[in-house]
């Protein structure tokens, strides 16, 4: 739509996005991934609570509280400095990533609650960061159109939204 800039963010397993400008320039229409979307949590929630795919209506991650250390790990990999365009998947975001940056952290004994916590404003985050690196929400209007299980997490769409007032 002219005059729209729009950004399609499907948050999958992986969370990617599409950059739809509003002058229909198809020189600048941009597509990359972000990193996790909800495969960490999925895969979390598979290993723990057998018989349960997902963390619905983030029940589980809402009663948790984000531990900051393990946050700091998660966010260190060399996935996000890389630059753009990138693409990622579970070859590089699952268990045994969780776990060695629990490892590096000291936080192997962390509650379910509060893993499922922290891995989800992890993904909130690094969709966030990958956005700001994209686009300039200070200098443009963005309408962001949401796709995939993420856009039915609650959590997740709050810790996205409430980094991106005004989108």
């Amino acid at each position: 739509k002219k005059g729209e800039n729009r950004i399609m963010l499907n948050i999958g397993g992986i969370g990617n996005f599409t950059y739809l400008p509003g002058t229909n320039d198809a020189e600048k229409v941009f597509v990359t991934d972000t990193g996790p979307g909800n495969t960490l949590i999925d895969q979390v929630v598979q290993r723990y609570k057998p018989g349960m795919f997902f963390d619905k209506d983030s029940m589980i991650a809402k009663t948790g509280k984000v531990n900051a250390a393990l946050l700091k790990e998660l966010m260190a990999d060399r996935f996000f400095q890389l630059a753009f365009p990138k693409t990622t998947g579970p070859e590089l975001f699952n268990l045994d990533y969780v776990q060695r940056a629990s490892e590096r952290s000291g936080t192997t004994g962390l509650s379910l609650e509060d893993l499922l916590a922290t891995l989800t404003r992890f993904s909130a985050e690094t969709i966030v960061n990958a956005l700001r690196l994209a686009v300039d929400f200070n200098r443009k209007k963005y309408k962001i159109y949401l796709s995939g299980g993420g856009a039915h997490n609650p959590l997740l769409l709050q810790g996205i939204k409430s980094s991106l007032p005004g989108t």
